[in-house]
């Protein structure tokens, strides 16, 4: 189940629980495997200039290399163009760390 942790300047007007249902999408419909995804919205209330970084944390699988998170991370920049408002940097680091990952639910 992949993490998602986006943070945006609080400057970009963004419905963020829309953008973490798109983001789910589209990492679904890129990757089937890949299950829900976990997401949270860190609004930046102090900022030196306007950004969305989106952080995805993913277990590591075969097919997810170097090839799978460039197409995946160009993908999930294209949603988050969507919704920012110009000037803002958009930033997608995708990470495959979590080999030893428990997840428990209540």
């Amino acid at each position: 189940m992949p993490h998602a942790d986006l943070y945006l300047s609080v400057d970009q007007d963004v419905p963020a629980k829309e953008l973490l249902q798109k983001i789910e999408a589209e990492i679904h419909a890129f990757d089937p495997s890949s299950g829900v995804c976990k997401g949270r919205a860190h609004p930046i209330a102090e900022f030196n200039h306007s950004h969305i970084y989106l952080r995805l944390a993913m277990l590591p699988k075969e097919h997810r290399d170097a090839v799978f998170a460039k197409e995946l991370a160009e993908r999930l920049a294209g949603v988050l163009q969507e919704t920012a408002t110009a000037p803002c940097a958009i930033n997608v680091n995708i990470l495959f760390e979590l080999v030893h990952y428990t997840s428990v639910k209540i």
